[in-house]
C-alpha cells in the first residue's frame, strides 16, 4: 500500500489597503498601481498635516476585519523603493498576525539617537518637552519619552500597516492630541506648547505635527504586548543629513540599543553612548574632503531637517 502525504497548505494572501495622501492635482494624478487614493486637496486644515486626512478617514468609516490599513504621502515609493507587490510580497513571507507592520526609512535618525522624541528634539527644539507634558497631560506615563528605541519600534513618516484595533488606538491617542492642541483655554500651557512652531528647514511648523508623527512609536514601544513585523531599515533611504555617511556605525547602535533592551547590559548602552556621541560630533566639524567653492552645512542648518511633507494649497 502506498500513501501519498498531504499537500503543504497554501496561506492565503493577506487583505491589504493603502491610500496615498493626495495634495494636489499632481499627486491625485499619480497614485501607484494597486494603492487608492485619499483626496485632500480641499486642504481643510494644513495645520495638522496628515493627521487631518487619516482622522477623518477612521472617523467616517468602519475598518474592516482581518484587513491591514495604510495612509502614504506621496514621497513612500522614493523613500523606500516599494511598491504594492513588494509590500505584498513582504507581508505573504514575513506577516504572522502580528499588530503593526512597517517599513520605516532614515535608519541613521533612528540608530543615532535614544528613541524618536530625542531624535525631534535635535531637529525641531522644543518637541521633547511637549510630548512629555503631552503624556502628563493624558495620564501617561511620562518615562515613556526616555525609553530606548531601535529598529524593531521605531516608525517614521507614519509608513506602518495595521488592523482596526490599533489605528483605533492609534486614533484615541491622536485624538486626546488634537483635543489638547484645540483647546480654546488661553491659560492652557500644553495648547500654547502645540501650537508654537519649530523649525522645519526654512519653514516654521506647528510642534503638534512632530508629536502626532511619533503616536506610532510611542504606542509600540510602550506597549509590551503589541508586535511587530517590521521591514529592514537599513534596505531603505537614509535621511539627507550627513548623519547617512556612517552606515556601519548605525548598524552597530541600533543593534547595541537592541541588545540593552534584551539583557539590560550597561556595555551595550555606554557603547552605543560612546559611538553616537562621536558621530554626532562630526556634525560640527569641517568636512575632510570638500569641492573648493562649496561650504560645510552649518549645524543649524542640519538641526532644521525634518520628514514631514507639507500640503500644498
Amino acid at each position: 500500500m502506498t500513501t501519498t502525504a498531504p499537500l503543504p497548505q497554501t496561506r492565503a494572501a493577506q487583505a491589504i489597503r493603502i491610500f496615498q495622501i493626495c495634495y494636489s492635482p499632481e499627486t491625485l494624478a499619480s497614485i501607484p498601481a494597486g494603492f487608492s487614493a485619499l483626496d485632500n486637496t480641499r486642504n481643510e486644515r494644513p495645520d495638522w498635516r496628515e493627521y487631518w486626512h487619516i482622522r477623518q478617514y477612521l472617523l467616517n468609516h468602519t475598518l474592516e476585519e482581518n484587513t491591514l490599513y495604510g495612509f502614504f504621502s506621496p514621497k513612500f515609493p522614493q523613500k523606500t523603493g516599494l511598491d504594492l507587490q513588494g509590500i505584498q510580497a513582504f507581508i505573504d513571507t514575513r506577516y504572522h498576525g502580528e499588530d503593526v507592520v512597517f517599513f520605516s526609512p532614515f535608519w541613521d535618525l533612528s540608530s543615532f539617537f535614544l528613541n524618536v522624541f530625542e531624535q525631534a528634539d535635535f531637529f525641531h527644539d522644543g518637541i521633547q518637552a511637549t510630548s512629555r507634558a503631552f503624556i502628563k497631560r493624558i495620564g501617561g506615563n511620562e518615562a515613556s519619552i526616555d525609553r530606548v528605541m531601535h529598529s524593531r519600534n521605531t516608525i517614521f513618516c507614519n509608513y506602518f500597516l495595521a488592523g482596526r484595533k490599533f489605528w483605533m488606538k492609534w486614533l484615541e491617542l491622536g485624538e486626546r492630541l488634537f483635543a489638547a492642541a484645540e483647546s480654546t483655554d488661553a491659560s492652557d500651557e500644553l495648547t500654547a506648547m502645540l501650537n508654537a512652531e519649530t523649525r522645519y528647514g526654512k519653514q516654521r511648523v506647528p510642534r503638534k505635527v512632530f508629536v502626532m508623527e511619533r503616536l506610532a512609536s510611542l504606542l509600540v514601544a510602550a506597549d509590551p504586548t503589541c508586535t511587530t513585523c517590521p521591514f529592514d531599515t537599513f534596505r531603505l533611504a537614509p535621511s539627507a543629513t550627513p548623519l547617512n555617511q556612517h552606515f556601519h556605525k548605525a548598524v552597530s547602535c541600533d543593534a547595541l540599543k537592541r541588545a540593552w533592551m534584551d539583557s539590560g547590559s550597561a556595555a551595550a548602552i555606554s557603547t552605543f553612548m560612546h559611538i553616537r556621541d562621536a558621530v554626532l560630533k562630526t556634525l560640527t566639524q569641517p568636512a575632510e574632503k570638500s569641492e573648493p567653492g562649496t561650504k560645510t552645512k552649518s549645524l543649524e542648518t542640519i538641526r532644521g531637517a525634518g520628514m514631514i511633507e507639507v500640503a500644498t494649497t
